[in-house]
């Protein structure tokens, strides 16, 4: 039987985590890894060792502690996953490639986001300008981060139902904890870093929450280095009413927290359109809350947090 042969690709050389206030983490708790540095003052998320799933016990084990990241902050992390390390670099090395291509050749590939409510695509640069504020992965101009206060992306809630990150060393993505002080995510070589978004939050009436969480400027050793994300995107079927699951017995017992009344919630693809369309190009609203704005889609209010 023949092998599979895989284009070449250049290789994605990763840089190395930040250093500031670091400390060392076994590498005994992630196969194959060797010892890295993670700042001691990021945010403490959970850490999800999947290969649990092989053991009854473990299974049990590994409901409970999805449960109650999801229940309480709504990040964690995944680690043993399946994927090795040879499998995360060549994802790397393949998410790279379109910004080594031409202009002209990434123009035939934009993403028709506004007319179609649609990701898919290639986003320029141009389009995530809104109110003189651009949103990127690259280094910025001090320009840049003096209008933008240092703030990349303004703190949000993801739509869909779950976000997975693959963990990458330019330190960037924060979350507003419970006490309302922004943290930093570290990084875990090989680790998922998965959140839940706000159609998992409707459907589950809240019992999930759906994290506020932004993109900030990197901290001083890592200033200059261009952040490469690959990320993954999760949504229910386009025909699924954002409504909770009033039939599910823990709702029944904890109590459900609407965002907006049954006969007027939208389903998935209304709202996934709407979001994905007005991303960027809305005029946002001064809301009641210090440091927040606000917008309208598909009738439900969304916050944005400076």
């Amino acid at each position: 039987m023949p092998g599979t042969a895989f284009p070449e690709t250049p290789h994605h050389i990763p840089p190395p985590p930040t250093k500031e206030n670091c400390e060392r983490l076994p590498s005994s708790l992630i196969k194959n890894v060797v010892d890295i540095d993670i700042p001691v003052d990021f945010a403490d998320l959970a850490i999800i060792d999947i290969s649990k799933i092989n053991t009854a016990e473990g299974k049990a084990q590994l409901v409970q502690d999805v449960r109650n990241a999801m229940n309480t902050i709504g990040f964690f992390y995944v680690i043993n996953h399946g994927y090795t390390q040879e499998q995360t670099r060549r994802i790397f090395d393949i998410a790279e490639i379109p910004f080594r291509v031409s202009d002209d050749e990434k123009q035939k590939y934009v993403a028709k986001m506004k007319e179609n409510g649609s990701y898919q695509g290639y986003k320029p640069r141009q389009y995530w300008v809104c109110l003189s504020i651009r949103i990127s992965g690259y280094p910025r101009t001090a320009e840049d981060e003096e209008k933008t206060k240092n703030v990349w992306l303004k703190g949000h809630t993801d739509f869909g139902s779950l976000t997975l990150l693959w963990s990458q060393p330019v330190s960037a993505l924060q979350i507003l904890d419970p006490q309302g002080k922004w943290k930093w995510v570290k990084h875990i070589d090989n680790a998922l870093v998965v959140n839940a978004g706000e159609a998992l939050e409707f459907l589950s009436g809240r019992f999930y929450k759906g994290t506020i969480h932004r993109v900030r400027q990197p901290p001083a050793d890592q200033r200059g280095l261009t952040r490469l994300g690959v990320f993954y995107f999760a949504l229910f079927d386009d025909d699924v009413k954002l409504v909770p699951l009033q039939e599910s017995p823990v709702l029944q017992r904890v109590g459900i927290i609407r965002r907006t009344p049954d006969d007027r919630a939208p389903s998935m693809g209304t709202y996934r359109k709407g979001r994905i369309a007005a991303y960027g190009q809305t005029v946002l609203k001064e809301g009641k809350e210090k440091g927040v704005e606000e917008e309208e889609v598909a009738g439900v209010l969304i916050r944005h947090y400076n």
